[in-house]
């Protein structure tokens, strides 16, 4: 069941209209019943300050200005026909709380103050119940009109403050939550484009000797180096739509982030540039969610792109993907030098520990003999409910 609050709030914002004139026809009710019996000039002072009540959010100030005016007029009767006021404290105490939320506070409290002495003096001589209140309980009503009206203007001005503060706080997280955004995509686009320009690269300077010596090879090497381009190209592309569309049905369709399955695509384009890798995989990585898969994925990724920049052609490579009972591991060795890897600047092995660390895991990367390692674990611990529905 809903909350009532929220019903009212979602009412609000759906009827506004409504919803203000049906506050209004509530403070007429109120104040008539609350007050002495009216003739028709104060049951018309009674509509008029009640109607402003429905024009507290356009023009909170006007509003509270012409109750103020219908509270002199309805004293002046009083004062010169004896016609007895009506009781116009509800619409006040609603207007007040309505200009200190929406009225700037330096003009809010001026007229705030102005219109509260204006009303405690109009109690104070023309009571609504003129005639039968003697003095010490018109002091009192006067005190106590003087409270609830502090009472509903400083409440007023603590939502105003608790909103500000509300829309601060929103306005502090979507920065966050853009700044988080655009660190991930530069992950994104470092991944992707980083890899496939090694990639090119150490085609391209192996097609350039066997363009010499053996046009075979060079033919197929730029082959090779149109494919990679293409994927690259599709890789940049995917990475925009992300920022230009939602995947809402009204959007274009995402294409989905690479997974375990694409792997073995990696490989292949990492085999072309002349390094000879091999993969080990052991249990069904399949099924896990899409972003450990990407996770892992990434992981290879840059892994073979420092192979590529670092190692340089002709090495030999092992990748190895494990998927245990309680956590998936992701092992990348080399046998080529491992010297620059660890001082490389930029997002590589920063973006592959974070990759690891946002599912709790663990990253590790270092030389080893005759080349260098790279190491990360992966935890399932939220995938058992998951796997026992697939």
């Amino acid at each position: 069941m809903r909350d009532p609050l929220h019903a009212l709030r979602a009412l609000d914002r759906r009827q506004p209209l409504w919803w203000d004139a049906g506050l209004a026809v509530l403070v007429a009710v109120v104040s008539f019943n609350a007050g002495a019996e009216l003739n028709a000039f104060g049951a018309g002072i009674l509509v008029v300050v009640s109607a402003a009540v429905a024009f507290r959010r356009r023009r909170p100030l006007a509003a509270l200005l012409v109750a103020s005016g219908g509270v002199v007029i309805a004293t002046v009767g009083a004062l010169l026909a004896s016609w007895p006021p009506p009781w116009m404290y509800l619409a006040i105490w609603v207007l007040l709380f309505a200009v200190a939320l929406r009225v700037r506070p330096r003009t809010s409290v001026v007229s705030a103050a102005v219109v509260v002495a204006v009303t405690a003096v109009a109690a104070l001589i023309a009571p609504p119940s003129l005639g039968s209140m003697p003095p010490t309980e018109r002091v009192s009503l006067v005190v106590a009109f003087a409270g609830m009206s502090a009472a509903s203007f400083l409440l007023g001005l603590q939502v105003r403050e608790h909103r500000r503060r509300l829309a601060d706080e929103q306005a502090e997280i979507a920065r966050e939550a853009a700044l988080a955004e655009r660190s991930r995509i530069a992950q994104e686009m470092h991944d992707a484009i980083g890899h496939n320009l090694s990639v090119i690269s150490a085609l391209a300077a192996g097609g350039g000797v066997a363009a010499r010596t053996s046009p075979d090879d060079a033919v197929r090497a730029f082959d090779a180096i149109g494919q990679v381009s293409r994927s690259s190209v599709r890789e940049v592309l995917r990475v925009l739509r992300v920022l230009r569309h939602d995947g809402s049905p009204a959007g274009a369709p995402l294409a989905p982030q690479p997974g375990s399955d694409d792997v073995a695509e990696l490989l292949d384009a990492v085999r072309s540039a002349g390094i000879d890798v091999v993969l080990q995989q052991r249990g069904d990585v399949r099924g896990l969610d899409p972003g450990r898969q990407l996770a892992i994925y990434r992981i290879v990724q840059e892994s073979l792109t420092n192979v590529l920049r670092h190692a340089g052609r002709h090495v030999r490579a092992r990748v190895e993907i494990i998927r245990g009972p309680e956590a998936v591991t992701v092992t990348v060795t080399d046998s080529g030098g491992a010297t620059g890897q660890a001082a490389l600047p930029g997002h590589g092995l920063p973006g592959m520990r974070e990759r690891a660390a946002a599912y709790g895991g663990e990253f590790e990367a270092g030389p080893v003999e005759g080349g260098w390692r790279v190491w990360a674990r992966i935890p399932l611990d939220d995938l058992s409910g998951t796997e026992s529905r697939e």
